[in-house]
């Protein structure tokens, strides 16, 4: 079994440095399990902080590049250009890696070599550093990443799965734009033509109170349904030039966006006038209502409530009586 080689990149903008340091020494905590490096993207946070701390490691294999802002996407586009090594792994820099659950990982990538290796998460509530239970591996599925797609629904997140740099061919994230992971993963998996799914959950996912998609501000909701929007459409026009499995595969995960899409707007909306002018949104540009198709109960049960405006309009206060009512307990 080869020992695999990876390149972790975290973009980091403004996050507190012991969560950084947090995820470095999750890297760190992996030993020789493999040829690594790190790419820590500095994407426009001020002052030396992070640059220091780094540097009082001493460590030849992590490296660190400042750059203007240009967002998450723009960030991991830069790290993807410097890594070096053969595998890709992204790492937010408030996350961190389970060290047994991702040395199993590494194992699987040195004996199997596929060309993307997708995993489970568990979200994590404090800023300590721990590891986990490991449950015996289970292969979910091996394949094409298209197969996969025909018949399964993809977590989005571009950290929940580690890949070839030589897979992406040119594939690089839009920057500048909330979700970009939701265009750049289906794209990146319909090129993998060996894809592994298992079930073990090696990456910690940190859950901040005023992250981006928990944000309550109007304007950064509105931004993040009309990205979402945009990601849609352009993935709509990507799939009218593929043929085949590939066409079909990809219109699946867009039919499914589209059911996400609706879904969380009926939590998220901070009122009726907003949930019917993004409905309106999406309605002019042929996103709503849902596509008549059986892929599964919760998209057919979601198209079925949701068909006609006034109904998602009931739905989404029932909703936000829910939410005032936990927001009252939880105080």
């Amino acid at each position: 079994m080869n020992k695999p080689s990876i390149s972790f990149i975290i973009p980091y903008y403004k996050v507190e440095l012991p969560l950084l340091a947090r995820a470095i020494t999750s890297i760190l905590r992996l030993g020789q399990k493999a040829d690594w490096e790190v790419w820590v993207i500095n994407d426009g946070t001020p002052g030396h902080e992070a640059e220091d701390y780094l540097g009082s490691l001493d460590d030849p294999r992590i490296h660190y590049h400042v750059q203007p802002n240009l967002g998450l996407g723009g960030a991991r586009n830069t790290g993807m250009e410097m890594a070096q090594k053969e595998y890709i792994q992204f790492l937010d820099a408030d996350d961190f890696l389970f060290q047994k659950a991702f040395s199993q990982i590494l194992d699987v990538l040195g004996e199997k070599h596929p060309d993307l290796l997708s995993f489970e998460f568990k979200k994590v509530y404090h800023t300590g550093l721990w590891d986990t239970n490991v449950p015996a591996w289970q292969t979910v599925f091996q394949g094409s990443g298209t197969d996969f797609m025909l018949k399964h629904n993809l977590h989005g997140c571009a950290w929940g799965y580690v890949f070839k740099k030589s897979v992406l061919d040119g594939l690089r994230f839009t920057s500048g734009i909330y979700h970009e992971d939701e265009e750049f993963t289906p794209l990146l998996f319909l090129k993998a033509r060996h894809v592994i799914i298992t079930n073990l959950p090696a990456y910690a996912y940190f859950q901040r109170q005023y992250s981006i998609i928990h944000h309550p501000d109007r304007k950064i909701i509105k931004k993040r349904y009309s990205d979402l929007q945009h990601i849609i459409l352009c993935l709509t026009d990507k799939g009218r030039q593929m043929e085949g499995n590939a066409a079909i595969a990809l219109n699946r995960r867009i039919d499914m966006l589209r059911m996400s899409m609706v879904y969380t707007l009926l939590g998220d909306s901070p009122d009726t006038a907003f949930l019917l002018e993004t409905l309106g949104n999406m309605k002019r540009t042929g996103l709503y209502p849902l596509t008549p198709r059986f892929y599964s109960f919760p998209y057919t049960i979601v198209r079925w409530c949701t068909f006609k405006p006034s109904c998602a309009v009931v739905l989404s206060n029932m909703f936000r009586l829910f939410q005032l009512r936990h927001a009252g307990h939880a105080s």
